[in-house]
């Protein structure tokens, strides 16, 4: 097997899979989700096929399992009104308006395996459908639309309705019941409120009874129907009675009204035929604290669950009703809603009970008085027994039971309004789903009688209300759930979320899930393999989960190695023959025990070094433990397991505070876990095993100390110890070591043991050693450390090292310092005070200020000014009335202060602008100091001038420039808009201009906030500024075009949005992977667009690795002020394509030229690159010669072409500077990229004279090529006049025959317009029989195929997936690889092996296999075309390029076009194709048509016209249907054949049938009924037929002598036998029926002595014979091989010719109109055509195609001859019709001549062109203007952006 080969079969297979995974599935719980065209109303499942029908307004509906629209009918709006009867003229002046449809009744009755529609139109008429197929009403003979009004005629009113058995057969038969409120209106006045209508041919939807004065029906009295409304809520049938859920008043009295509503049930039994068994009980639902839920919102009968059951005392069936509450809550109407279940057995008991209480005397009246006018009182003295069977009483009718159901609810629901209830069962439990007005699901799970919860709430569609009708799948794993607009697949349970038993069994409480146990998963109990067993299935109901109750030991040491016993709660018995094995992290399994008694196993540990890589440094490690099932392999239980490791404590301490068993060897200096190996080793050890006996520092009781050391001050230090051990012979002493923290070695001094009297314990004493430490800080921590014996710890502690020069760096600072230091100031610095050489002093020199901050405040004061220095002060005493400002005095901050160094005081209010020191006099004990600053203080008058911007976003941010005067004086600075805060940047700020940020502004209903002025505060000072400030809108982002961007950015892009101006400096950036690009500031045009520079990528080196050879998708953001919605576009504006593409950088190469200089020749200049227009266009680049632009004219993937400028620029470069070789510069710019191509230098071409010689010889020359130009020409003259003559000639003789035919033609005309007529009403009822999408698909991908392979179910593998599954999985991902595809592609068409046939397979099971990702099939299509292109533009015939198929891309262009233009055809080409087809199949119908050659009289095609005069004559013939007495008129020629006539009475009685449905030409007899009972059945062929010489000519009606008005009738095919034709019946019937036929044939002369049946004939009595029609074919043996084309040609004549005129001109209005319709560039045009003419036209360009009917060519043999020519010879690719070969050879003229209009080169004709072209000589030119107005018009439709073109395959991809 070759590659390609096995290509296709793979490719086959994967078709198929795609084809049975059309339908996406989304994220959990919505599955599959279907949107209405219009508002839906109600659903129903088929529970045979699972189906989904849906009614809504002017709509019906077919979908299937998965949500996919099979069938779609339209059912309005129609010309109606209520005051209007069904049928009839309307009274009063009403008048029949559009209305709309609004469904009310949807019931499947599944014995006639039909859909039952009723809608509110017609006062609530009713149609059927067929099940299967919705298209198709059933609407048998003799029988139409009901007359009758059946459901609520108006949208609001109330139905409910099912079928279920009813009279007069119960036991047989099914009945319509039906329930509707009542609607005013003259025509509603008996509409019954409930009835049972019939469903029985004849009567359908009639009352299934009628009497005089009784019927199957409850009917409102007059005077109530006005006030009693009654709203049904549910229906349904239940052992022998019919019952409905209804809402009604508490009152018939109108003054009594506001007692408000209750919820009654009723009931009918089902062998009552006049009612008289109705009776109404209530149903009350009251709550625990006595709320009363008196409204029923929706009801369903339902089975209930084991243990529900078992709590209503075993009743299975319930009635599970939703009850709400209206009440008003703080003004604001409250609805609560509640859950409440009665058990049919108690229903049909209180029925009973009521019934009884009227028989027996406890009541004494009836009731219902809204419907029984009379005799309402009870039988009195009665004692008949009632029971389940009682039927309704005829004497006494009608009943209103006075003792009502009362319940409790199971669950309740505080303010929401639960509207839809569904019930299902699972296992034992039960399990209700109830919808809510907000669009909400809720899952409830319904333990008992009394006790429920809801464990579940699953938005489906928010904001709208859930509707009552809601069903399950036939398997009930998913709910239906439809709201007005949607309808929803919601998973009932979502068991694979759970990820822990916790989650699943405890936590969920989904009676749905459970915890596989030897599985480790939350599963259904159906898919938990042997979940019968033993806690295999851990249910919702479960309190406990296996787990670990005890591990014994629960840790141990390393190295040992030991048994562990798992105790296990909820152990699973294993299977037999499996057991189960415990894993210790990464080590081995190790098989298990199971242990006696107790639910648990025992295990041996692993090898340590199995265990190794879980060890770390600390002194212990766990590791997962994990028991595993070695029945599934899957580790279920675990836990984690400890192994300690004492031996890495090195002090005792450590060692004995250790959660582990450790001891502590004192003398051996480690920690063991093992106290016997102590002494052993160690003889005289002395061990340790409580952390009190461990040596180490304490502190006496109650005190604290913190040990000191100054930095180089020798000191001894002392720590009290305990349980010091003495030395043995042989062991060191004791040492100290202080390490300081950052240093290496640690500073080590001897120390000695001084034992404390009357105590155990000691002192340390370390020498006395200076300690230092090298840092300039205050004070640095350093470790004490005691050891023994070198390397034996006692223990540590803290101690710091301090620097007393550090601590107080001036006099004050150091006087200051805590005694603890001993600091003193000596010398002039602050030492420790046993280190100073002079006297230390007490007080300290001058103050001194070094600086001060602000410089400058307002003449208000107000200003906290900070001054610095030292010795200011040591407390704010010191100075408190001691400084002043400017000569001003100044409030010291004594809060605020630094010791010595700094002091902050507050200026005061000055009067006028001054200028002064600051002075600081500090207090001292002998005298006052004083210190004056060197720099000057300034009082200063701030003023505003002016703010700008005066307009911003209203979230704020908008920054706004401030000019003044001495703006930035004072320490607080605040600005405010009105009220609303301005943060002023102060770093920013000048004397002359600050800049504030708007903060947000409340929102207003005009979305527009204006404050009135701007206000500064400058610390205690004030100054405003009136201004008005307008707070716009905040901009929005609605468009940004283009969204490709190569890597490094800066190409412009078009933002448009709305207030764009309220942005001073919009910003755009990009993100990818959460990496954020540098911003680019964009320029605002106006209101509504800007311009920004495309961002580069992020500049992460591995974005710019992995991003510079591939297209990368990031996400565009502004930053717009604090506008947040503009930085995530895809969050805030959904809609907004903001994802843009990053392609790798455009390369433009130098001059290949010496030294980078290209010699410039005044042509156009070529710049070479790479990459040059995947993100870029002409007007992207900017190209300079020198200083001067050089014009961008074309830009192409490889190259750039511009012109340059005529003269010479200079030579410099951009910027004007001079270059080195004295030549201007070319340098390319795009984006934010520079290329410095080179030099260009022009060529200087000299004037050149010529000699005197050169100029005469150039003239002699001239002068005799003019003289030969002459005669040139007039020999062409001549010729061209005698052709033209020629030409005039034909085209006389052509405008004579249309002269003479032209009464003909009118005729033929009038007739067809007449037919056509007809045919067009008929398309209004039955509509274009058009093909499903699917054999649309198969014929045009696979023409001639009929059982395709894709179109079979794939065989059925097992469970396991197969390496078949596999390779298709790979085989898949490799076909969506693009560079595969393209590669595979390409290897496969190099292959000579591989013919056309073969490529259009592939091509065509490609597309099948993308036709759901349309945009990748477009992507590769593209790709293919560029290969395609580049390989034509190199031929000598580029033009020829898609005119034929013979690559795999030109089928693929076929077949995208195909499913591009679906749609199009079926909702708008479509019509005028099948009139047109109508109309030639008419015509060419109207006149004789061979049978056996299909030549016909009235044809287009030269080839296929009848030459031989045929006499023929037209018959009406009355055809018969079925028993009833109604004829049909058809219109047949008497030399028709049988099957001819068949055919056409087919035709007609099955006018715009599809063909596929109407029964074969082969199944049917046609019957000529006759006399008295006389019928024949005529045949094409039997033993009457004309023969002889071995011809034998077929039968025509005229061999049967049929007469005008002849009786027809179209009869089942006889059944064969022995080779012969015998009809159906008895003996008796055949011998009449042979005896009369034999009369009938005597009288049309046949002989007498004919005594057998006409039958067929067979074979052997044909004998091999060749048969005729009207033309008996010339002998071939006598004449030769000769063609019909010359056999016709000598018998061609001028009346021939004038049928092909006749034929055109007859047709000509609807090619008009179909030329027209497709040659139309308007709305409804599909994009994809403009998208592909574009493309076509960018790739000419980018080629440098200068010739114009190029792409003209491409785009007419992309579309018109590859598509539209395509269908016009094969409309059965569109339509289910049948083509005959008559109809074949017109459709072939028509399609010819489309394909001449569509033809760029002109067609000369003469007296040898074909007649079909001479035909449509006259049209062509009118044709081909149209065809250039169609391309002119595409060419100036807007460009159709990629997102636009993503968005509209995506939805083809869906309709596919």
């Amino acid at each position: 097997m070759d590659v390609c080969t096995r290509c296709r079969h793979a490719l086959q297979l994967y078709a198929v899979l795609q084809l049975l995974t059309w339908s996406a599935v989304p994220a959990a719980h919505i599955y599959q989700l279907y949107e209405g065209e219009s508002e839906l109303k109600h659903m129903t499942v088929d529970k045979t096929t699972g189906n989904i029908y849906l009614g809504g307004v002017n709509r019906i509906y077919q979908l299937d399992e998965d949500l996919s629209v099979i069938y779609k009918v339209q059912t309005g709006p129609h010309n109606d009104s209520v005051y209007c009867p069904m049928v009839g003229s309307c009274i009063n002046g009403a008048e029949r308006l559009p209305t709309d449809d609004h469904n009310k009744i949807l019931v499947i009755n599944y014995a006639a395996g039909e859909l039952v529609v009723c809608g509110s139109i017609y006062q609530g008429r009713c149609e059927r459908h067929h099940l299967s197929d919705i298209t198709k009403r059933v609407l048998p003979p003799n029988e139409q639309t009901t007359v009758q009004p059946v459901a609520a005629n108006n949208a609001t009113a109330t139905t409910v309705a099912f079928i279920a058995p009813g009279v007069p057969d119960p036991g047989m038969i099914n009945v319509l019941y039906v329930a509707t409120s009542l609607t005013p209106g003259l025509y509603r006045h008996r509409v019954p409120s409930l009835a049972s209508r019939s469903l029985q041919a004849g009567k359908m939807f009639d009352l299934a009874s009628k009497g005089i004065s009784k019927s199957s029906s409850v009917v409102i009295l007059d005077e109530y129907r006005d006030v009693f409304h009654v709203e049904y809520k549910a229906g349904f049938h239940f052992e022998g009675f019919s019952y409905f859920v209804q809402v009604q008043p508490r009152s018939l009295e109108r003054e009594h009204l506001e007692q408000g509503h209750i919820t009654k049930i009723s009931r009918i039994c089902d062998h009552d035929e006049n009612y008289d068994s109705y009776t109404e009980i209530e149903l009350q639902c009251i709550g625990k604290d006595g709320t009363v839920y008196s409204l029923a919102q929706a009801a369903i009968l339902a089975e209930t669950g084991r243990h529900l059951a078992e709590s209503f005392g075993n009743k299975k069936d319930v009635l599970a009703t939703l009850f709400v509450n209206s009440r008003l809550v703080n003004g604001r109407e409250q609805v609560d809603s509640a859950l409440c279940l009665f058990a049919m057995k108690d229903v049909q008991r209180m029925f009973r009970e009521n019934i009884q209480m009227c028989y027996n005397g406890t009541v004494s009246e009836r009731g219902l008085g809204y419907i029984n006018r009379f005799d309402k009182g009870c039988p009195s003295g009665s004692n008949k027994l009632i029971d389940d069977t009682f039927c309704g009483d005829v004497a006494r009718p009608l009943l209103e039971g006075q003792a009502p159901l009362r319940t409790t609810p199971v669950l309740t629901f505080s303010d929401i309004n639960a509207t839809s209830i569904a019930i299902t069962t699972t296992g034992p439990f039960t399990v209700a789903f109830t919808g809510t007005d907000e669009g909400y699901l809720k899952k409830i799970f319904i333990k008992s009688a009394t006790n429920a919860f809801e464990f579940e709430k699953v938005p489906v569609d928010p904001g709208f209300a859930i509707l009552p009708d809601m069903h399950f799948d036939k398997q009930h794993a998913y709910l239906y759930v439809m709201s007005t607009s949607k309808v929803s697949k919601v998973k009932v349970q979502e068991c694979d979320l759970y990820e822990t038993c916790e989650d699943c069994s405890i936590g969920a409480r989904d009676p749905y899930c459970g915890w596989c146990t030897l599985e480790s998963r939350c599963s259904t109990r159906g898919r938990c393999s042997n979940a019968n067993s033993t806690d295999r299935w851990i249910s919702a109901e479960a309190k406990m989960c296996v787990q670990f109750s005890q591990i014994i030991p629960s840790n141990i040491p390393v190295g040992n190695a030991n048994k562990v016993e798992l105790r296990v709660n909820r152990l699973p018995l294993p299977s037999p023959g499996y057991g189960y094995s415990c894993v210790f992290g990464t080590a081995a399994p190790v098989p298990a025990k199971t242990l006696r008694n107790i639910p648990g196993l025992l295990c041996d540990t692993p090898p340590m070094e199995e265990l190794s890589m879980f060890a770390g440094d600390g002194d212990h490690f766990s590791v997962p433990l994990y028991v595993r099932s070695m029945e599934t392999g899957v580790d279920f239980v675990s836990h984690m397991f400890t192994f300690y490791n004492c031996s890495v404590h090195e002090a005792c301490m450590p060692c004995m505070q250790s959660r582990w068993s450790c001891s502590w060897c004192m003398y051996s200096n480690r920690c063991t876990n093992d106290p016997n190996q102590c002494a052993a080793d160690n003889p005289g050890e002395l061990l340790v095993s409580r952390a009190s006996q461990c040596a180490r520092f304490i502190q006496p009781e109650g005190q604290h100390y913190e040990t000191l050391l100054p930095s180089g001050q020798p000191q001894a230090i002392s720590m009290l110890s305990t349980n010091l051990p003495q030395p043995r012979l042989g062991d060191t002493g004791y040492q100290c070591l202080v390490h300081v923290d950052g240093e290496a070695e640690p500073q080590v001094t001897s120390a000695r043991i001084l034992r404390q009297p009357d105590s155990e314990n000691q002192t340390i004493l370390c020498s006395e050693t200076a300690y230092t430490y090298r840092e300039n800080v205050q004070e640095i921590s350093a470790t004490l450390t005691v050891v023994w014996n070198d390397r034996h710890r006692v223990d540590s502690t803290m101690v710091t090292l301090y620097k007393c020069s550090e601590l107080g760096r001036d006099c004050s600072r150091c006087l200051t310092r805590a005694n603890k230091y001993q600091c003193s100031w000596c010398g002039g610095a602050c030492s420790f005070s046993s280190a100073c050489r002079d006297k230390p002093r007490n007080f300290c020199p001058e103050p001194r200020i070094s600086d001060f901050s602000p410089k400058t405040g307002p003449i208000e004061g107000g200003t906290l000014v900070t001054v610095w220095g030292s010795n200011l002060l040591i407390h704010p005493s010191d100075i408190i009335n001691g400084t002043s400002i400017a000569g001003m005095h100044c409030t010291v901050q004594e809060q605020d202060y630094d010791i010595s160094t700094r002091v902050v005081c507050q200026t005061g209010y000055s009067g006028k602008e001054r200028t002064g020191p600051i002075t600081v006099v500090r207090r001292n004990s002998r005298r006052p100091l004083e210190t004056t600053s060197v720099e000057q203080f300034k009082y200063l008058d701030p003023q505003i001038v002016q703010i700008v911007p005066l307009i911003g976003p209203r979230s704020g941010g908008t920054r706004l420039n401030v000019t003044g005067r001495n703006l930035n004086v004072g320490g607080v600075i605040k600005a405010y808009l009105d009220d609303l805060a301005c943060e002023v940047e102060r770093t920013s700020a000048t004397s002359t201009s600050v800049v504030c940020i708007t903060s947000a502004a409340p929102s207003t209903e005009q979305g527009v906030y204006i404050t009135s002025r701007f206000v500064m505060t400058f610390d205690l000072a004030e100054r405003a500024l009136v201004r008005e400030f307008t707070y716009t809108q905040d901009p929005n982002i609605t468009h940004i075009s283009p969204l490709r961007s190569f890597y490094s950015g800066g190409r412009m892009l078009t933002v448009h949005g709305t207030f764009l101006t309220s942005i001073q400096q919009p910003r755009i950036f990009s993100t990818f992977q959460q990496k954020k690009s540098a911003e680019m500031v964009c320029s605002v045009l106006n209101m509504t667009v800007m311009l920004c520079p495309s961002p580069p990528m992020p500049t992460s080196s591995r974005f710019r690795r992995e991003t510079i050879t591939t297209d990368t998708t990031a996400e565009i953001g502004f930053i717009m002020d604090d506008v947040l919605s503009v930085n995530n576009l895809s969050w805030f504006f959904p809609n907004v394509d903001a994802s843009i593409v990053y392609v790798p950088n455009p390369l433009y190469k130098p001059f290949h030229e010496d030294a980078n200089t290209k010699l410039y020749r005044g042509d156009s200049l070529i710049i070479e690159g790479e990459n040059l227009n995947l993100a870029s266009d002409t007007h992207d680049v900017r190209v300079t010669v020198g200083r001067q632009l050089c014009n961008v004219t074309s830009l192409a993937e490889t190259q750039l072409v511009c012109i340059p400028s005529a003269t010479q620029p200079a030579g410099v470069d951009e910027n004007g500077h001079e270059t080195t070789k004295l030549l201007p510069m070319v340098i390319v710019h795009v984006g934010s990229l520079q290329f410095d191509i080179g030099y260009l230098q022009y060529e200087v071409i000299e004037p050149y004279k010529l000699p005197e010689y050169a100029i005469g010889a150039i003239a002699a020359g001239g002068g005799f090529l003019v003289l030969v130009t002459l005669v040139v020409l007039l020999v062409y003259r001549r010729k061209s006049s005698q052709a033209e003559r020629e030409y005039k000639r034909i085209q006389i003789q052509m405008d004579t025959l249309e002269s003479n035919v032209r009464s003909e033609c009118k005729q033929a005309f009038a007739e067809l317009q007449t037919d056509m007529t007809d045919i067009t009403k008929d398309l209004v009822a039955t509509g274009i029989p058009f093909l499903d999408h699917k054999s649309y698909v198969m014929k045009v991908f696979f023409p001639g195929v009929v059982d395709h392979p894709i179109l079979r179910r794939p065989v059925m593998r097992d469970s396991k997936r197969s390496n078949f599954d596999s390779a298709m999985i790979q085989f898949e991902q490799l076909l969506n690889n693009r560079t595969f595809l393209l590669v595979l592609i390409n290897t496969l068409e190099n292959q000579r092996t591989f013919s056309i046939r073969d490529k259009v397979n592939v091509a065509s099971l490609l597309m099948i296999a993308f036709i759901n990702k349309m945009d990748y099939a477009t992507e590769i299509l593209k790709s293919l075309l560029r290969m395609l292109i580049a390989r034509s533009v190199d031929k000598k015939h580029p033009q020829l390029m898609l005119r034929r198929t013979e690559s795999v891309v030109e089928k693929m262009l076929t077949n995208w076009m195909s499913l591009c233009m679906y749609t199009y055809l079926r909702e708008y080409a479509g019509r005028p194709m099948f009139m047109l087809f109508k109309a030639i199949k008419h015509q060419v119908e109207k006149g004789p048509v061979d049978y056996v050659t299909s030549d016909a009289r009235y044809t287009l095609s030269e080839d296929r016209l009848l030459l031989e005069k045929t006499d023929h004559t037209v018959l009406t013939v009355y055809l018969v249907q079925g028993d009833s007495s109604e004829y049909m008129q058809v219109r047949v020629l008497d030399c028709d054949t049988v099957s001819q006539a068949k055919c056409k009475i087919l035709d007609a009685l099955y006018k715009n049938t599809p063909f596929s449905i109407r029964p074969s030409l082969h199944e049917v007899d046609l019957e000529w009924r006759h006399g008295r009972g006389g019928h024949l059945v005529l045949c094409d062929e039997d033993m009457t037929s004309e023969g002889g010489c071995g011809w034998r000519r077929i039968n025509r009606l005229k061999h049967y002598n049929v007469t005008d008005n002849a009786v027809m009738a179209l009869v089942p095919r006889q059944n064969q036998l022995n080779g012969r034709m015998t009809m159906n019946g008895s003996q008796n019937y055949h011998n009449f029926y042979f005896s009369a036929t034999l009369n009938h044939l005597h009288n049309l002369g046949f002989p007498k002595s004919l005594t057998t049946p006409i039958l067929q004939a067979t074979d052997e009595e044909k004998g091999g014979s060749k048969v005729w029609h009207l033309v008996k074919p010339m002998d071939e043996s006598s004449n030769g091989n000769k063609d019909k084309h010359n056999h016709n040609k000598a018998h061609i004549s001028e009346i021939f010719l004038t049928r092909l005129l006749a034929t055109k001109g007859t047709i000509q209005k609807f090619v008009d109109d179909f030329f027209q319709t497709v040659l139309s560039a308007n709305k409804v045009l599909p994009i994809t055509v403009k998208y592909l003419f574009d493309f076509l036209d960018e790739e000419s360009v980018r080629h440098q195609i200068c010739d114009p009917d190029v792409a003209l060519a491409w785009k007419s043999n992309s579309l018109p001859l590859r598509f539209w020519v395509n269908f016009i010879k094969n409309p059965d690719f569109v339509f289910d019709i049948h083509k005959t070969n008559a109809v074949d050879s017109s459709l072939s003229v028509i399609a010819q001549t489309f394909m001449d209009s569509c033809s760029t080169s002109e067609h000369r004709l003469g007296k040898d062109s074909p007649s079909n072209k001479l035909l449509y000589a006259k049209d062509i030119p009118k044709y081909k203007a149209m065809v250039n107005k169609f391309y002119c018009d595409i060419r100036e439709l807007p460009s159709v952006s990629d997102q636009q073109m993503n968005t509209h395959l995506a939805e083809i991809s869906r309709v596919n």
